[in-house]
């Protein structure tokens, strides 16, 4: 269902710059690049891709697309001039 889709992609290379972290610190960090780079349409695809259950998708990305629903981030990180 998600392998072809340019924004799933970036999620999961997203998943990839971040593996060297535990799992819920990744998914704050992805979440927070999330809100601050994407698109708004690209942000409904991912979570479009969430509510189906999209069984592709890594753990660590559904849970960084629940932090921005929640808006469980750390607000200060959406102004940071980092990359991340």
């Amino acid at each position: 269902m998600s392998a072809e889709s340019p924004t799933l992609r970036l999620g999961q290379d997203l998943v990839r710059a971040f593996q060297h972290l535990p799992r819920e610190s990744a998914a704050t960090e992805i979440a927070t690049h999330i809100l601050k780079f994407w698109e708004p349409r690209m942000r409904h695809e991912l979570m479009a891709h969430v509510r189906l259950g999209d069984t592709e998708l890594d753990p660590v990305l559904v849970a960084a697309a629940e932090h921005f629903v929640d808006r469980d981030i750390n607000e200060a990180g959406l102004r940071d001039v980092s990359g991340g």
